[in-house]
């Protein structure tokens, strides 16, 4: 195993620390727990200690819904809390003292779910997961960006590994504050994963969504998904200059099959488009993340069947919300379109990257 019991040893995170001898409580039944999964052993770590505070700092503790914490942060290592509730206010205490361990490493992320399975073997199950990401990109597949999903050190988490790692049915919401991770490839590899996703289909600027969480992370251990999603946009809405820069989508992968199977009745992919008329939400001189309706209405044949396409696409995506534009003097862009949802769009000089995607869940199931 990678991770040993710790007992007696406690670590104060600017919140105050149960005692190690402090007696348990005894607590009949849990029916939620949010994992948290703070994967920062890069340059967002100090971020990760903002989040972490503020989560703990936000629960109203119900003892009913629990929250657990994976937190590897760039000057430390790992460690696994739960939030507890003390006589001081809400307090963090050690689970789990891991051996130093890549918390991108599929493995280490599963046994992070065993273990909070473990815990609370009754209860269901959510994940917030923080990170640099961008969707379903392989490893390495760019010198710029290099991540997938989640990154420690130089290490990557494929997506592929991901949802390897994750029981079928596990969660009841993902919540991804990473890059890019809204796209049908990574919807449809999580379907049978969990029921929603929280997901940006653009960059997610710093901090995130940190300010939210003291205020509204009972929502999310609550279920109440549309409440969170919507304080979280408000929060960009109403930030100023570059700040007010957000691209939002709740989507329920429940919904997608009918989705895809449009798509696989109308998609030619020998007919070539112009990516440059496709909107699209990457702020390089390369173009990855298009908006999906944008690409994959223009092959409908008439103004029904596109009628029939944006119907599909509003049953997947149940919530979304955009700013007009994303860090437009910083090499960024109008937003005239935001179906919720992006797609990658095979591109000649990315012939590596093609034949990945070819590979990917998504294009593998429309038989093309």
């Amino acid at each position: 195993m990678l991770i040993r019991k710790k007992t007696m040893f406690l670590l104060a995170l600017g919140c105050v620390i149960l005692s190690g001898c402090q007696k348990e409580e005894t607590i009949p039944e849990v029916s939620h727990v949010l994992l948290v999964y703070l994967a920062g052993d890069n340059n967002l770590s100090g971020e990760t200690y903002q989040k972490m505070h503020a989560i703990v700092r936000g629960w109203d503790g119900n003892p009913s819904r629990r929250i657990l914490i994976w937190h590897d942060p760039k000057d430390d290592t790992p460690a696994f809390y739960e939030v507890k509730r003390g006589s001081e206010g809400n307090q963090v205490q050690f689970i789990m003292q891991p051996e130093e361990v890549n918390s991108v490493d599929a493995t280490v992320f599963a046994e992070v779910l065993e273990q909070t399975r473990s815990l609370y073997p009754a209860a269901g199950y959510g994940l917030l997961f923080f990170s640099h990401a961008s969707g379903w990109l392989p490893e390495g597949a760019l010198e710029n960006p290099t991540r997938s999903v989640g990154r420690d050190g130089t290490d990557e988490m494929e997506l592929a590994d991901l949802s390897t790692a994750i029981p079928d049915h596990f969660f009841d919401y993902i919540i991804f504050e990473t890059c890019y991770m809204a796209g049908i490839e990574v919807a449809w590899s999580l379907r049978n994963k969990t029921e929603y996703i929280l997901a940006s289909s653009a960059e997610i600027v710093s901090p995130g969504f940190t300010e939210v969480y003291e205020t509204s992370i009972n929502e999310v251990l609550q279920g109440e998904l549309f409440t969170f999603a919507s304080r979280a946009f408000a929060y960009f809405e109403n930030a100023s200059g570059f700040y007010r820069s957000a691209t939002l989508s709740l989507i329920h992968t429940l919904s997608l099959i009918e989705l895809a199977d449009w798509v696989e009745t109308y998609y030619i992919p020998e007919i070539k488009t112009d990516i440059n008329t496709i909107q699209s939400f990457d702020r390089t001189s390369y173009k990855l993340f298009f908006d999906f309706e944008e690409y994959y209405g223009q092959y409908a044949e008439t103004d029904g069947e596109r009628v029939k396409l944006n119907e599909l696409i509003n049953r997947s995506v149940v919530w979304k919300a955009a700013t007009p534009d994303f860090l437009l003097h910083y090499g960024g862009f109008e937003i005239r379109s935001h179906s919720g949802l992006t797609t990658y769009i095979p591109q000649e000089w990315f012939p590596g990257l093609n034949t990945a995607w070819y590979q990917t869940e998504w294009y593998r199931q429309l038989g093309k």
